[in-house]
């Protein structure tokens, strides 16, 4: 009997790891730029320790929804930063941002449904559209390179189950305004909205948060990103009073539970908030400067910077080159790891999406490579 093998979207920067791992004791040093973590280690800056009936106490499964202290204090930084008044009961600790998105979907979507997406997007929005049978469709961005508000209500059809909006974008950083989030949110379809980049502006300006909307929408965030506790795996899912009962159906058949010991340690980081995102954003500021620095010393032509994240993006249209390609040749033969363009976004836009917040002493070698490949090819 034949069995049916069910397509699944295929990711070029998944391939890029692969090969970028078969370098590991090679002649080169393996130089990542495809990962998406900081190299900011906030353990530099506070001390968190665990003793041994701490770490006694945390063996067990978590509480459903993540422990309540934790949850208090992502309340307590809504209502420091924005004025909102979050009660615990609305709030999910999940494993990372890719769990609360996997719920998100799980509660909105149904097979044979539509989502709306940007036109460039996280390539993980329409895998999990794969996963539960549902369409994507796609918006125009702007020249900004953020989605297109104007044009989002002309493509909502009687199949629209769900918006899903990136702010700050990953992979162009830019942040849509509160203006904008607010006109998303009156828009009469549900919103999942990711902001996991919001805490990380590489400017003193604040980015709106789609929060004062979390009534009525979903808020997908993660301390991957804004703290850099990637491996930690922990991030939250803010839903309506009316979805409390739902999120934790669906939670209670994904991971049940997230990282107790890791929830200890986040929340005691939380206490230092402030000050750990005043040094983390110093940081990427510090490291942007070194990344585009060196870049233009090199001849790569960069997109403008980011509003917020942790990428820059190298123009390949002056190559006139294949991203995905490109992506490849690198990772196998000059052992530097990159995303490509045409992961993100259809026609491949010809960009590669580097991480800038790479350790610094990896980000002129790196772009060396990178400058030395492109002129020869």
């Amino acid at each position: 009997m034949r069995r049916h093998q069910k397509a699944y979207p295929a990711l070029t920067m998944d391939r890029v790891m692969i090969e970028l791992g078969a370098h590991a004791g090679g002649d080169l040093e393996p130089i990542n730029f495809c990962q998406a973590s900081s190299s900011f280690n906030p353990f530099e800056h506070v001390d968190v320790s665990l003793s041994r009936d701490d770490l006694g106490k945390v063996t067990p499964y978590a509480s459903l929804n993540g422990s309540l202290g934790l949850r208090r204090a992502i309340c307590r930084q809504y209502r420091e930063d924005f004025g909102y008044d979050l009660q615990p009961e609305r709030v999910c600790i999940t494993a990372g941002a890719t769990e609360a998105l996997l719920i998100a979907f799980a509660m909105l979507t149904e097979p044979g449904g539509e989502v709306l997406l940007a036109a460039s997007h996280f390539p993980p929005f329409r895998c999990l559209a794969h996963m539960f049978g549902v369409q994507c469709r796609f918006a125009p961005v702007n020249e900004r390179h953020a989605l297109d508000v104007e044009q989002l209500s002309r493509l909502i059809t009687p199949r629209t189950q769900a918006i899903v909006i990136n702010s700050p974008s990953n992979p162009h950083g830019t942040a849509l305004t509160a203006a904008e989030l607010e006109a998303v949110a009156s828009l009469d379809v549900p919103v999942i909205f990711d902001e996991v980049y919001q805490a990380l502006a590489l400017s003193d300006e604040r980015i709106a948060s789609a929060i004062a909307f979390s009534d009525r929408h979903l808020i997908v965030n993660s301390f991957s990103k804004s703290l850099s506790l990637a491996g930690f795996r922990l991030g939250y899912l803010v839903v309506p009073e009316t979805q409390m009962g739902l999120v934790a159906d669906v939670k209670a058949t994904t991971s049940f539970s997230s990282s107790a010991a890791g929830q200890a340690v986040c929340e005691a980081l939380l206490e230092h908030r402030v000050a750990l995102l005043g040094e983390h954003r110093a940081l990427l500021r510090e490291r942007w400067r070194t990344f585009s620095e060196a870049a233009e010393a090199l001849g790569l032509s960069l997109y403008p910077a980011p509003q917020a994240s942790l990428y820059g993006l190298v123009d390949l249209a002056p190559f006139q080159r294949d991203s995905a390609r490109v992506a490849v040749d690198l990772a196998r033969n000059w052992a530097v790891g990159v995303a490509p363009g045409s992961d993100f976004q259809t026609p491949d836009p010809r960009f590669l999406r580097l991480n800038y917040a790479a350790p610094s002493s990896q980000i002129e070698p790196g772009l060396r490579r990178i400058a030395s490949y492109l002129q020869r090819h």
